[in-house]
Parts: C-alpha cells; structure tokens; sequence
C-alpha cells in the first residue's frame, strides 16, 4: 500500500504521468456542461449575493429564543474551565507560597472580611464543583439511556439546577 501512494508521488512530481501503468483503466474523458456563466457585479457584497442568487436567509441569534439545554451544555463546559482554573491556581499557589494551603487561609483570615462576605466567596467557589458534578450525573444517565424525551432532559435540567444550588450551599457550610 505504502509502495502505491509513493508510486504515485513519484509519478506527480517527476512529470510522468502521460506514461500509463499495466494495471490502470484507460484515461477516461469527463464532458461539462457549456452553461452561459451570469455577470456578476465588481463590488457585490455577500448579502447582495445571497439575495441575487434567491437564498434564504438564515436566523439570527436576536429572534433565536435561548433553551435551557444550550445554556445548561454551554454552561457545563464554562464550570468544567472554572474547575481546571482552580486546580491551576491551588496547585501553583501552594507550590510557590511557601507555606502551602494554611498560608493561603491565613492569608484569608488576615483580610477580616464580614461574615456574608465568606459565605458568598465559599458558595461562588462551590457553585461551579456542584453544578458540575450534578450535570455529570445528569450526563451519566443519559449515557445509560434514561431521560432522553424532551419532557425529561428540561425537568432533569431544572432539577439539576437547583440541587447543584443546594448541593453547593451545603458545601460553603462545610
């Protein structure tokens, strides 16, 4: 096979293609419509074009309505950069500070931030691990081939939404 495709090669880099192998069909001749070609405008745009050659034209985003499967699946691979972000940057951190991970919660702890300030910090870094993770489960059954009707994959989203909301507040309370 490797033989053939450098035969070949070969046979278009050196010129010799007017020589005919054994093996080969003849050269076979392909007959094209003569079709009278319409003159087109020097300076036509695409949408000019489009309308001359009766296209139809596409939706755009502004009348598209936006389904909650496309913002749950757009959304499920923002978290999952979210996710690598935070490996990344713990990993570099405690790699660099010399302390480690109880230098950065000290370094927490010296801002004196209130209380609410924490507690939303805790479940904006939560929120991502458990919309993730719900989704994920979400997508493992879908693997196995359960709630694939249309009713199914909106209720299974809605309620994926609002346990990754809870699953997360229980994890800033950790």
């Amino acid at each position: 096979m490797a033989l053939s495709y450098t035969r070949l090669l070969c046979r278009r880099n050196l010129g010799v293609n007017g020589f005919r192998g054994f093996y080969t069909s003849k050269n076979l001749a392909v007959s094209t419509s003569n079709t009278a070609l319409e003159k087109v405008a020097v300076h036509e745009n695409h949408d000019e074009k489009n309308m001359r050659l009766k296209r139809p034209m596409s939706p755009h985003l502004t009348i598209y309505q936006v389904q909650i499967t496309t913002l749950l699946s757009i959304s499920h691979r923002a978290t999952g950069i979210i996710l690598s972000g935070y490996a990344a940057t713990i990993g570099l951190s405690t790699l660099f500070m010399p302390g480690g991970m109880p230098c950065m919660i000290e370094a927490v702890h010296a801002l004196c931030l209130p209380a609410v300030a924490i507690a939303v910090g805790k479940i904006a870094l939560a929120f991502p691990v458990a919309f993730h993770f719900c989704n994920g489960i979400r997508h493992l059954a879908w693997d196995l081939g359960v709630f694939l009707s249309i009713k199914d994959v909106y209720t299974t989203g809605y309620a994926m939404v609002l346990a990754a909301a809870a699953l997360s507040v229980v994890l800033a309370i950790l």
